[in-house]
């Protein structure tokens, strides 16, 4: 039963007027506005392995994360799954469907037990025509949205495997906030984080290897210990950037 009410007051706060205000794409809107998209919004409970939805299919809806993990990928011609991005908690996917002919632009799975709602994507379009602030939030979210992958891109091009791990680590807690002993969980397993990272798994086990030893971190499992803060920042050379990531721990 506790669980139940935990679970009840979550679908709550997420349907809330505050929850709304505090992403990007509702941002500076008036409350009968975004009470619009509350009252339209749908939650559900989707359990790890659901495909949320396939690239290319008519969409109707988009979708806002309260809770858990998403991944979005393409499938080449030869069946081969790329890694686009994990969303979770404050992300809004799907909503780019109205600039595509209202097709998903990639696929999305359930990573981790999620709770996600669920908002008709006709809804949005219909607003965006009369709505300037909503059509600038937009707007603003796929600039961020770019940004990152630039950053990501960036990451790839001018960074070994092993620095890309400790960025990727460093992304889950704010440096700033954290003492040295930080210990944190992964979010989702290794083989995930490493083709977010644009790894093969061989390459991953590697490239951990070296981190441990040049850093001096330990990971067991997926619990992190981080001894020394500053010898993994001086290790990733300056291309730490938690902007993609939510501070989980």
């Amino acid at each position: 039963m506790k669980a139940s009410k935990e679970q009840e007051a979550g679908s709550k706060q997420c349907k809330s007027l505050a929850f709304f205000k505090s992403l990007t794409l509702f941002s500076h809107m008036p409350d009968e506005d975004i009470a619009r998209f509350t009252d339209a919004a749908q939650i559900k409970s989707y359990k790890k392995g659901k495909l949320l939805y396939l690239e290319g299919e008519k969409a109707n809806s988009f979708y806002i994360i309260c809770n858990g993990w998403l991944k979005l990928f393409h499938t080449t011609e030869e069946g081969e799954e790329v890694s686009l991005a994990m969303l979770t908690r404050d992300s809004v996917t799907g909503e780019n469907a109205i600039f595509e002919e209202g097709r998903f632009t990639s696929s999305a799975q359930v990573v981790e037990d999620s709770q996600i709602l669920n908002v008709p994507l006709s809804l949005l379009k219909e607003q965006l025509r009369v709505n300037n602030q909503l059509a600038f939030n937009m707007l603003t979210s796929m600039v961020q949205y770019q940004r990152r992958h630039e950053l990501q891109l960036e990451q790839y091009l001018l960074y070994s495997a092993p620095q890309r791990i400790g960025c990727f680590l460093l992304g889950l807690c704010p440096v700033l906030d954290q003492k040295d002993g930080a210990i944190l969980n992964l979010p989702y397993d290794k083989t995930l984080i490493a083709s977010t990272l644009g790894m093969k798994g061989a390459t991953f086990s590697r490239a951990l290897n070296i981190l441990r030893e040049e850093t001096g971190i330990q990971i067991i499992g997926t619990r992190v210990t981080i001894d020394s803060m500053e010898r993994l920042l001086k290790f990733v050379n300056g291309c730490y950037s938690h902007s993609h990531l939510p501070k989980i721990c």
